[in-house]
């Protein structure tokens, strides 16, 4: 049980109590090695992309998972989808497009699934969805697992979104690939707190 914040703590006590926040970053495929989270690690991961802001309680979102058996079938809709995309493209990109399906010991594809019917707007359930990823993320980091998410041009392909049954008002965002860190990445350049902090000054002059 964590102990209660204390305000007088100092600021090496602070940051210990967010480390894994303030340590996470995005993991390769390439650097991922089994195991990943089994079932039940899983189900605790999406119980912590569930506490993510949600204003109206919307779920925006969902998961798909891809297990091991259906990995050669994803592998040759990627394939497929990098032919379309490019027809000249070689053997050693249709190669890396399988790759994108075979590699990661844990592969997720992330739905937006927003609610055309109510009164939260879009843009609060795309919000809520981002939040929801990114507690997903946090929660393998905190696990000790490595993660990414990757996007791309094959995310708006609707010959692959409609085999894998992302329906038309929904939006593929990208393929979470989760596992155990083989090799540790290069370190992340952390931008300073500053370049996004500004102080609103009142009617009177510009924020600072």
């Amino acid at each position: 049980m964590n102990t209660p914040f204390r305000h007088d703590d100092d600021l090496a006590v602070r940051e210990q109590r967010v480390k894994a926040l303030l340590t996470r970053r995005s993991v390769s495929p390439k650097r991922l090695v089994a195991p990943g989270p089994d079932p039940q690690t899983l189900e605790l991961l999406l119980r912590a992309a569930l506490t993510a802001p949600d204003h109206g309680g919307l779920r925006p979102w969902r998961v798909i998972e891809f297990r091991a058996g259906q990995r050669n079938q994803l592998a040759a809709l990627f394939e497929e989808e990098k032919l379309r995309r490019d027809p000249l493209a070689t053997p050693v990109d249709l190669l890396r497009a399988r790759d994108h399906a075979l590699m990661p010991p844990v592969l997720l594809a992330f739905v937006v699934a927003p609610h055309a019917r109510t009164k939260i707007p879009l843009r609060e359930q795309w919000l809520s969805a981002g939040a929801a990823l990114g507690n997903l993320l946090n929660a393998a980091h905190q696990l000790g697992y490595g993660a990414i998410v990757l996007s791309g041009e094959r995310c708006f392909d609707a010959q692959l979104t409609g085999a894998l049954g992302v329906k038309d008002e929904e939006q593929l965002a990208g393929f979470v690939s989760i596992g155990t860190v083989a090799k540790a990445p290069p370190e992340a350049h952390r931008p300073l707190a500053q370049t996004v902090w500004s102080c609103w000054p009142g009617t009177g002059g510009g924020a600072t």
